[in-house]
């Protein structure tokens, strides 16, 4: 699939996670809680060699991680969540070129079919 995967993994969860956190146990609105997260994670440094993935990723997981706390119930939803996601991520690398919906578009279909998957959507 990719070979920085895992890479992949960990910043879609990490964005997924912290913005998932500051909406929900400190209060801040969704939006600038993943604003917030997408700019904190843009100054993370990383090698040149694996672009600017690692930074998409989180600011991906950082729109996933605005779902509604009646909807993820544990932190273990958010890693399928995140899971979901990070392959689509990947799959989708060469695919669709330029962030133009892209991101957006992989966090919501990440969460709809972990929200099928988990029964929730009828």
């Amino acid at each position: 699939m990719s070979k920085f995967f895992v890479l992949k993994y960990i910043a879609f969860f990490s964005g997924c996670a912290a913005c998932f956190i500051l909406h929900t146990q400190f209060n801040i609105p969704a939006v600038v809680a993943s604003c917030l997260v997408g700019l904190v994670g843009s100054f993370i440094p990383m090698p040149k060699t694996y672009g600017q993935h690692p930074h998409a990723a989180i600011y991906a997981g950082s729109f996933a991680g605005m779902c509604s706390d009646g909807l993820i119930n544990s932190y273990w939803e958010l890693a399928g969540i995140s899971l979901i996601g990070a392959i689509l991520y990947a799959v989708t690398t060469k695919v669709f070129t330029g962030f133009g919906g892209k991101l957006g578009s992989i966090a919501f279909v990440s969460v709809a079919l972990y929200m099928l998957a988990k029964g929730v959507i009828v």
